[in-house]
């Protein structure tokens, strides 16, 4: 028998202090749900009934005390890294009933909105992680300040077949404007549930001041003292025309048209509140989105989107193949050989997030100074868009260097990371030549796409210091590093480069070596059995266009036309002819390209399994959702096959577990 959802209860602690300059009196609201802000037992502050009522609590003390004229101004924050993260999902997936979900929903409303209607100005300071519903609370109030250190920002709900209930439709165009809305509620959720890093937020108005994470509490309270003295005054954009929401409207619907092809309810629901939005009250709107967000909140997609959910952010942390990273290596420089495009975008990424020296190694000066220039124009752009300061872009320009000499280049680096360009001849002896140029105890990490870590690691002296870790990320969120495992690989080199791509940014899936590994072995199943339906070659002009048609009803996050172009015509043919059952062309149902495309992804998935490439069907369904190719309102790949019936059909049994189905309307 299903234990009932306990709520990891989020108090809500009022304290009152002076503010500094002789500002006033001062209620400060911190919500704490009573676990270690890090480690395993570490969860963010979330809201279910009883956490709602703790704030009211908290609201009616100092509403009392701002009536009493005892306090100027209220604020809230969150504790450790962690504003709050909104509504308590684990809690969700348990409702069953209408009435229950309307009744949170409408609760959650009207607690949020008495931090706006209260008689003195309140401040959100926002500490850390502030997501759906923990963003809308921040938006409620008439101040934010925004720690610089802050990871993610975003209202996520569309991803999640939602909208968001708690004001965000009605609030967020008021304060960044129409087109921004868009961007925000539509454009994100559905290009991979992007998220914002805290100068961007800031950036685009989220945030009134960014201040600094060392002292971030009494920075905030001298912020907001000097509001409140009327030292600093606070500018926002005003009113927006209705030629900014004709544009901002026009772009919705392209996004989602687009995006979606119209067959999600989320998306179209929340461009109903947007355009509700535009003339409408808060009363209107915040019952609109009420209404809208109950409906969604029964419905197959969004239970499907829970697990997928949970899957994408517990999955990897606790794989039994995970290396031990206290077996890892201190990494105080990187070589990377190759200078296209894809060795350009791991030195812009190990500049920014590791801040080590970075060296890129090629064949042809004109080719690594291409290099060099393109990372540091990068560098340049992502200072001017507010995503690192100016001078962390003038310190990341400085760490990088290119090189034509492996032996000069790559004597002193701690980790090299292939990223050729060409065939599996160019890739041995970009690594060959590698190796002669390292220390004994430097690990080699090849991200060959197509080619095995045995075929690879054929020509090297030490072979066991050659680890394979695949990145197949084309949507621009995608954070998936395939881990091959063998028997054959030193441990220390294995844990080093896990514990690398953790640092940046990357979730690490442990497989077994394959031509393909996981990700590229079911791309070319899939797209290669589309292909073949269609009668369409990789390089025929519209090979792109006949893919992105059979697949609309699926509405994925990035079209099959992208992955394609991006595998590369060269790399596709090679997957397709190491694949098992050798390259597709028949097994197609007539008239049903997709339904065979499907079939044939079921079949690959279950040689994946039953070879042991992967542990188990949930590996598959991380790795698809984690990289960007399967969107999560399916819920997964697996048990969107197995609730079809197409694996039983294919390979004669469920591959994965059952998805949650909605529950009836009266359940």
């Amino acid at each position: 028998m299903r234990q009932p959802a306990v709520e990891t209860v989020t108090a809500a602690h009022v304290r009152f202090l002076d503010l500094p300059g002789q500002a006033g009196r001062f209620a400060l609201i911190t919500l704490d749900n009573g676990l270690p802000p890090m480690g395993p037992a570490m969860r963010p502050a979330t809201f279910g009934p009883e956490g709602l009522a703790a704030l009211d609590a908290a609201l009616d003390t100092v509403a009392a005390a701002a009536r009493a004229g005892e306090i100027t101004g209220v604020g809230i924050t969150g504790k450790a890294f962690v504003f709050s993260t909104g509504a308590d999902l684990a809690l969700a997936a348990a409702v069953t009933a209408r009435e229950e979900a309307s009744r949170t929903l409408r609760e959650g409303t009207r607690v949020f909105r008495r931090l706006g209607e209260l008689p003195v100005p309140s401040f959100a300071f926002v500490n850390g992680v502030a997501i759906g519903g923990g963003l809308e609370l921040a938006l409620h109030c008439t101040y934010r300040t925004l720690s610089r250190s802050a990871p993610a920002l975003a209202l996520p709900e569309c991803s999640l077949g939602l909208v968001p209930a708690w004001g965000g439709a009605w609030l967020l165009p008021r304060l960044v404007g129409p087109d921004t809305s868009v961007t925000l509620l539509l454009d994100h959720p559905l290009a991979g549930r992007r998220m914002l890093d805290a100068p961007t937020a800031h950036g685009l108005g989220l945030a009134d001041t960014l201040v600094e994470p060392g002292g971030f509490l009494p920075l905030s309270l001298r912020w907001a003292a000097d509001v409140l003295s009327g030292t600093t005054v606070v500018e926002r954009a005003g009113t927006f025309d209705d030629a900014a929401w004709d544009a901002a409207l026009a772009r919705g619907r392209r996004v989602v048209a687009s995006r979606t092809h119209d067959v999600l309810p989320a998306p179209r629901h929340l461009m109903e509140l947007l355009e509700l939005a535009r003339h409408g009250g808060p009363d209107e709107v915040f019952a609109a989105a009420e209404e809208a967000a109950t409906e969604l909140f029964m419905s197959r997609e969004f239970r499907a989107s829970l697990y997928a959910l949970r899957l994408t952010q517990t999955h990897a942390a606790g794989h039994p193949g995970q290396p031990d990273p206290r077996r890892a290596r201190p990494v105080g420089r990187i070589g990377i050989l190759g200078s296209g495009a894809a060795a350009r975008r791991l030195a812009l990424l190990c500049l920014t997030k590791l801040r080590i020296p970075v060296v890129l190694v090629d064949d042809g000066q004109d080719a690594v100074d291409a290099a060099l220039a393109h990372v540091r124009k990068e560098l340049d752009r992502l200072a001017a868009e507010g995503v690192i300061s100016a001078d962390g872009a003038e310190s990341c320009a400085g760490l990088i260097s290119v090189s034509t000499e492996h032996s000069t280049a790559l004597a002193e680096t701690d980790a090299v990371i292939e990223a050729t360009a060409g065939d599996l001849e160019a890739v041995r002896e970009s690594l060959r030549r590698a190796e002669a140029a390292v220390t004994a105890t430097c690990p080699l990490v090849s991200t060959a796409a197509a080619s095995s870590r045995s075929e690879l690691a054929a020509v090297l002296k030490s072979p066991e210091r050659l680890v394979r870790l695949h990145v197949p990320n084309v949507a621009e969120t995608g954070a998936l590093a395939e881990l091959a495992c063998s028997q054959e690989v030193d441990e220390a080199a294995r844990a080093t480069a896990g514990l690398l791509a953790g640092k940046l940014g990357m979730q690490c899936l442990p497989v077994a070596d394959s031509p393909g590994l996981v990700v590229n072995r079911l791309r070319a199943r899939f797209l290669g059995t589309l292909l073949a339906a269609a009668g369409k070659t990789p390089g025929s002009e519209d090979a792109g266009a006949a893919l992105d048609a059979e697949c609309q009803e699926l509405a994925l996050p990035v079209p099959p036309s992208r992955l394609l172009r991006e595998l590369g015509e060269e790399t596709f043919g090679r997957l397709l002819e190491t694949l098992p059952g050798g390259p597709p062309g028949g097994g197609v149902t007539p008239g049903a390209p997709l339904e065979g495309a499907l079939a044939a992804l079921a079949q690959e998935i279950g040689l994946l399994i039953d070879e042991g490439v992967v542990a188990d069907a949930q590996d598959v369904d991380f790795a698809l959702l984690t990289c960007g190719d399967w969107p999560f309102h399916l819920g997964g790949v697996t048990p969107r096959l197995d609730d079809s019936g197409i694996s039983e059909k294919t390979v004669g049994r469920r591959l994965g577990p059952a998805r949650p189905t909605a529950p009836g309307p009266d359940a």
